[in-house]
């Protein structure tokens, strides 16, 4: 919904309405006010509304395309550090974002992260910032919705560089069958037909939610839940080949870009498992099976993969319990071997390609270097005490979010995230497959945790790359 025209001068101060969703799984996140019909808004930090041209750096939002918005960080503390201009946005999500039905407009949150990036690129000079020179990051599915974009063709000219972290198209995530399948259970569970366009338009988002919810919790582990997917997928138009293909083929050769997961991912999900146990050999053996099958491998494989990860771990000094073999392996597959790809794949064609490793370790309960635990130090938004990913300010917290911050600034500013100060960070290719490592002492490393990644490009997933 477009805004009016006004008089005199427009306060917007306070931050829009957010995209439908279901309830913040974590009690300390406040629900928030939503709106399907005015929940396109994007949030514009700046040091001031003057014509000096900084550079912009543009932030998306995680959350699975299914929660998350774009007020959830403030941008106060790294727009002023380093003199830039920062924007956040919005975009639809779940059902209403990414929904297949047929002959209707595909990857609708997508396309609404485009209409905000073409709104930057012809405002943002009245915010001070430089409408050439705009980075894109995100977290999650924001930096998978950003490794998404470096494939489209509408995107093609609004943005210079970007930083994904913690997300990045994976091998077997873009097949129209998946959005197919979801589309099946969504509209059987609101007693619609396939051809029912016009019917599931009327519906209140508030239903259409519910019936997402549902559909998940029916089929929350089983054969089924790998089904379930809100992504954007390879539709021929918007998104034509699934963007790794893309990137290997020099698509985005001209994007300067930072790739980087955390050590410890799949830990984040412990906290909505009420019933979390820690797994046993047995329980670990069957899991991961079970994982493999679902990714269409060979579930033989189990015991080399389980093997390559004790291994591995015990050369490495890091815990070695069942638990951590899983939240290794399931870390690998999802964040950190897709990430590796992504950096071979833009290496080829783009110099100023750069990966990381975050390893700093929360000290809130079991949950070591896990997945969003590095946003709060991109974004300097520390607290006073340890709440889950959102750290405690320490001397050692805020000298870590320094120096990562910077890193960032520096990037967006030069494509090249070097600054006097820091250690030399290289450029990465597949010879010396060069590692930031982010910690309390912050090191480069080559070709970390190499057995695992051998163990995994052996894998069927990856042979079409």
């Amino acid at each position: 919904m477009l805004k009016k025209s006004w008089g005199g001068v427009l306060k917007v101060l306070e931050f829009g309405p957010v995209a439908p969703q279901p309830p913040p799984y974590l009690d300390f996140i406040p629900p928030l006010i939503q709106s399907e019909a005015d929940c396109l808004s994007l949030n514009i930090w700046t040091p001031s509304c003057d014509d000096k041209k900084r550079p912009v750096m543009f932030w998306i939002h995680g959350g699975s395309n299914i929660t998350g918005s774009g007020l959830l960080f403030n941008g106060k503390n790294i727009t002023r550090r380093g003199d830039i201009v920062l924007v956040s946005i919005n975009y639809r999500l779940g059902p209403l974002g990414n929904f297949y039905f047929p002959n209707a407009t595909a990857n609708i949150g997508m396309l609404d992260q485009i209409a905000a990036l073409e709104w930057v690129k012809d405002n943002i000079q009245s915010f001070g910032g430089d409408r050439e020179n705009i980075t894109l990051f995100g977290e999650s599915a924001g930096a998978t919705s950003i490794g998404t974009l470096l494939a489209v063709p509408k995107a093609k000219g609004l943005f210079k560089r970007a930083i994904l972290q913690s997300g990045v198209p994976t091998s077997h995530g873009y097949n129209l069958s998946k959005r197919k399948k979801t589309a099946e259970l969504m509209l059987k569970e609101l007693k619609l037909k396939p051809d029912d366009l016009e019917e599931f338009r009327k519906l209140p988002s508030e239903k259409i939610i519910e019936a997402m919810i549902k559909i998940r919790l029916k089929t929350h582990y089983t054969d089924t839940w790998n089904q379930i997917t809100f992504r954007p997928w390879v539709d021929g138009e918007i998104l034509p080949q699934h963007p790794i293909k893309a990137l290997n083929e020099g698509y985005a050769k001209e994007i300067e870009l930072i790739v980087g997961t955390n050590l410890e991912e799949w830990k984040f999900w412990h906290i909505f498992n009420p019933n979390f146990k820690e797994l046993d050999s047995t329980k670990l053996f069957k899991a991961i099976k079970r994982d493999l099958r679902a990714a269409g491998e060979d579930e033989q494989k189990a015991a080399h993969v389980i093997n390559t990860y004790k291994n591995s771990r015990e050369e490495n000094k890091l815990p070695n319990k069942p638990q951590d073999i899983f939240d290794a392996y399931t870390t690998d597959l999802i964040f950190h071997i897709p990430s590796i790809k992504l950096a071979e794949a833009q290496s080829k064609h783009q110099k100023n390609t750069y990966m990381y490793l975050f390893t700093w370790r929360s000290l809130f309960g079991e949950f070591g270097a896990m997945h969003a635990l590095e946003i709060p130090f991109i974004f300097n938004t520390l607290f006073n005490r340890d709440t889950f990913f959102l750290p405690k300010k320490t001397e050692e917290t805020e000298a870590l979010s320094e120096k990562m911050m910077s890193s960032w600034i520096t990037f967006a500013k030069t494509g090249n995230p070097n600054y006097k100060e820091n250690i030399n960070w290289p450029q990465y290719n597949t010879e010396k497959r060069a590692t930031m490592i982010f910690d309390n002492d912050i090191r480069i490393a080559e070709a970390p945790l190499d057995k695992e990644r051998q163990m995994w490009y052996g894998m069927n997933m990856w042979s079409q790359f």
